[in-house]
């Protein structure tokens, strides 16, 4: 009985740190917004996150620069720490 509470006991302790090890990693911060621009002249169509409605319009904005904003909703959406690429293309 002692040992079968010991085996059950060091099992515990042993399976504890394993779950709690992902804890120390950095997570990304979370944005409120989600905004969805596009540009039919240059099929250029982006999503973007944000901490505010502004926020979230521009950072989809700076994807296809001549974009119109369709929609901002609210949305857990994690931010990006990086500047994103933005790749334009010519027409024609």
């Amino acid at each position: 009985m002692i040992r079968i509470a010991m085996v059950l006991a060091l099992g515990l302790l042993g399976a504890a740190p394993a779950a709690s090890a992902d804890l120390g990693v950095p997570q990304p911060p979370l944005g409120r917004f989600r905004a969805t621009c596009e540009d039919l002249g240059k099929l250029c169509f982006a999503t973007a996150c944000g901490r505010d409605q502004i926020a979230a319009s521009l950072s989809c904005r700076a994807q296809c620069p001549s974009a119109v904003t369709m929609s901002v909703v609210p949305d857990a959406c994690p931010l990006s720490l990086l500047p994103r690429d933005v790749v334009l293309r010519r027409r024609g």
